[in-house]
């Protein structure tokens, strides 16, 4: 990815959210069929016969432009993505097919589209060096070609035949090919290439099978690759859903702080008011007592009034009865 990224093919990258990569596979394959239009038209152009058409001008550019539109409207990070597709927007710019440019440059600009096959070139490259590096298979192809040039050397001498010969009877002959035009006449040749048929079916056989392994392989490989970008977005989308439950508790805990300050306040102020309304009762009994105190007093006073003036009245009273 990172010798892509420096050519400026690179793609949507490998950890970008999982639309933005099932829409950038099928962008591949589309820009693939326009760098093979694109590679016709070119060779045309320079035979009795070429395709220089608007309309397919036209067509062809509108792939990568919608390619680096769609990819760059789906992408997470637009700036690492222009960053390591920085040759796909110069080609864009300057193949424009409005654009009249003349001569040479016009050849040049649209060559400058093939250049896009770096994108796959490194990708096989890749898995080519992959597939050396698996089951000694680079050894094998070693041995093999080892193999071809000696069958061949030994097979140009038995049957004093260019080395050429020997070199085509060999691939043909471990490949089971078997074309038919270069055979040998001797006895010796002839034995010669029943061990070599024998001997290539069983060499041959390691390269087919480690060919095939590999592709299975692949296809494991990239299975492991889609669950390993969808245990990284499943663990995006976890982390994020985190995040707002975070935040959500903690608008809540806020909430209920804000909520219990203020029922704090209120009991605060309705402890107070109460105080005030015991201050206010106890008051107003120490009022009715000095009241009913008052009273009780004048009403003691009246009756001694009344007991005194009566006593004046009783004697007088008693008085004249003696007096009868």
């Amino acid at each position: 990815m990172k010798i892509k990224a420096l050519l400026g093919v690179a793609g949507v990258h490998d950890r970008e959210n999982s639309r933005a990569l099932r829409v950038g596979k099928i962008f591949e394959y589309l820009v693939a069929f326009a760098l093979l239009l694109v590679f016709v038209q070119l060779i045309l152009a320079l035979s009795d016969y070429p395709i220089d058409s608007p309309w397919l001008n036209a067509v062809l550019w509108s792939v990568f432009f919608c390619e680096l539109v769609v990819n760059l409207s789906l992408v997470d990070k637009k700036r690492r993505y222009l960053a390591e597709n920085w040759l796909n927007l110069l080609i864009v710019m300057l193949a424009v097919p409005w654009v009249n440019w003349q001569g040479d440059w016009a050849l040049i600009f649209r060559s400058l589209r093939l250049v896009l096959l770096l994108r796959f070139i490194t990708s096989f490259f890749q898995d080519a060096m992959l597939l050396l590096g698996r089951n000694r298979f680079g050894q094998i192809l070693i041995g093999f070609v080892f193999l071809i040039i000696g069958a061949g050397s030994i097979f140009s001498y038995i049957e004093d035949r260019p080395f050429i010969d020997g070199i085509w009877y060999a691939i043909v002959t471990i490949t089971t090919v078997g074309y038919g035009d270069v055979v040998p006449f001797t006895e010796e040749g002839r034995i010669f290439g029943t061990v070599l048929i024998i001997f290539g079916v069983l060499f041959f056989s390691l390269v087919t099978a480690n060919f095939s392994a590999f592709l299975i392989g692949s296809d494991q490989r990239k299975l492991e690759k889609d669950i390993l970008n969808y245990v990284r977005q499943t663990e995006k989308r976890l982390i994020k859903q985190s995040m707002d439950i975070e935040k959500h508790v903690e608008s809540i805990m806020l909430h209920s702080t804000q909520e219990v300050d203020r029922l704090q306040k209120e009991l605060q102020r309705y402890q107070l008011l109460e105080e005030h309304l015991q201050r206010l009762q106890q008051e107003k009994n120490s009022e009715e007592a000095l009241f009913m105190h008052k009273q009780s007093q004048e009403l003691s006073a009246g009756d001694k009034k009344r007991e005194s003036d009566k006593k004046p009245e009783d004697a007088v009273s008693s008085a004249k009865q003696d007096d009868l």
